[in-house]
């Protein structure tokens, strides 16, 4: 995870502790599995990344946070986020490229929970 601060730092903290657990479980896709997209788009439910009231922002701290249309929309972005691993892009490349590129949600609040998500279910 991406050393910060702000107002994630709790839902990442919490994200982290999941996907920590459930990698001792084993119920994250190993690497040589098929990707898990159900436990990727549910690590973005935790953390408040999928629209489900229509309004695609989600407000912490009074700002807007984006957030994908629904579960499917999002795994084109993590599925992304793993071809940029296996091209050899580091972790800070690629969430720089997920807050700052133009597209979705260029969000720095975001970006770290996607990587992580995507890393633990669909690499």
């Amino acid at each position: 995870m991406i050393p910060y601060a702000g107002p994630m730092t709790a839902v990442t903290g919490f994200v982290g502790v999941v996907l920590s657990a459930a990698l001792a479980v084993g119920t994250a896709a190993p690497a040589s599995a098929e990707p898990d997209t159900a436990g990727y788009v549910a690590m973005l439910e935790i953390a408040g990344l999928i629209d489900h009231d229509g309004d695609r922002c989600n407000m912490v701290n009074g700002l807007c946070h984006g957030q994908f249309e629904d579960g499917p929309s999002a795994i084109p972005t993590g599925t992304w986020v793993c071809e940029q691993i296996e091209q050899g892009r580091s972790q800070d490349s690629i969430t720089y490229d997920l807050s700052h590129g133009e597209g979705l949600m260029p969000s720095s609040y975001n970006a770290p929970v996607i990587y992580d998500a995507a890393t633990a279910f669909l690499c």
